[in-house]
């Protein structure tokens, strides 16, 4: 069977930037020892109130029974897949390192009985959302009607290798998050992108209300006008050592969305895009992620 494009976009993200593969800090015991502890190898991305805290420029590995050493429970069985829970708690790790603790934990990440989550970075109520391969996590097997498909949370959505996983929150959000991306100029997915030095690389910043669009098909989306370009945004390049961006002079993003750049200097590079203007003017827009690998 041929892999899915999503699948083989991130096989080539992990392999292109031929960095060691990031681990949890802690050395694991089994809460189980009866049940195999499986694992899922991804590509992470956190980000908090408009700010890179985490940056995919290595592949992951995540445990399944990661939430469960801090007291957190999933319920997706460890010999089945990690959770999203999971993922976010090493990544919890990855950002905040030996702040984190068995005891501290809840200090910073908290879910309640219903799978929400309550705390995320030490700030409590934020509204945190993940993707994954660039859409929302849904029931397949639920019914599509009038909202789209039934969402998962935290608790139940599982991972798998190979997996792009995107993970934002914003401190003060009313529920009006947009998740942004980039696209080509004729409307398809863009994941990443191989060019010469100064060769001219033209993308299109859009985006959608998360929560309200999340849950439909894209081609849905698209017809019932929730897609919608993201102009005056800035494009940047992503320090993966600070997270600070370094806007590239002159790329800003017309009516359209779209946008030129070219990159002088070969290497691999992360772009992004902020301070655009989005079509509902109260919303959090999150940061896309390109990696451009200039030969």
């Amino acid at each position: 069977m041929a892999e899915a494009l999503d699948e083989r976009i991130s096989r080539y993200i992990m392999h292109a930037f031929g960095r060691s593969t990031q681990t949890a800090r802690i050395p694991r015991k089994k809460p189980d020892a009866l049940q195999a502890v499986t694992t899922a190898r991804i590509v992470l991305s956190v980000q908090y109130d408009g700010q890179f805290k985490f940056i995919p420029y290595a592949p992951v590995d995540i445990r399944a029974d990661s939430a469960e050493w801090y007291g957190y429970d999933d319920g997706i069985p460890y010999g089945k897949a990690p959770s999203m829970l999971d993922v976010i708690t090493q990544a919890h790790e990855f950002v905040l390192g030996d702040n984190f603790t068995e005891t501290s934990c809840r200090d910073y990440l908290d879910i309640d009985d219903e799978g929400i989550l309550q705390r995320m970075l030490g700030v409590p109520g934020p509204f945190t959302c993940f993707v994954i391969n660039g859409q929302y996590a849904y029931d397949s097997e639920s019914e599509y009607g009038r909202i789209g498909y039934r969402g998962l949370g935290y608790t139940e959505t599982p991972v798998y290798d190979l997996d792009v996983v995107e993970i934002f929150s914003f401190p003060q959000s009313v529920g009006m998050d947009y998740y942004t991306y980039f696209m080509n100029p004729d409307g398809s997915w863009v994941r990443y992108v191989e060019a010469a030095s100064h060769e001219q690389i033209t993308i299109r910043h859009e985006g959608f209300l998360f929560v309200i669009g999340g849950p439909y098909q894209h081609e849905d989306r698209i017809e019932q006008r929730m897609v919608a370009p993201i102009p005056q945004s800035q494009l940047a390049i992503v320090n993966t050592s600070t997270f600070e961006l370094v806007d590239i002079e002159g790329a800003i993003t017309n009516e359209d969305g779209l946008v030129t750049f070219s990159l002088d200097e070969p290497g691999d590079y992360y772009i992004t895009a902020h301070n655009g203007v989005p079509r509902h003017k109260r919303a959090n827009l999150s940061l896309p992620w390109l990696p451009v690998i200039v030969r």
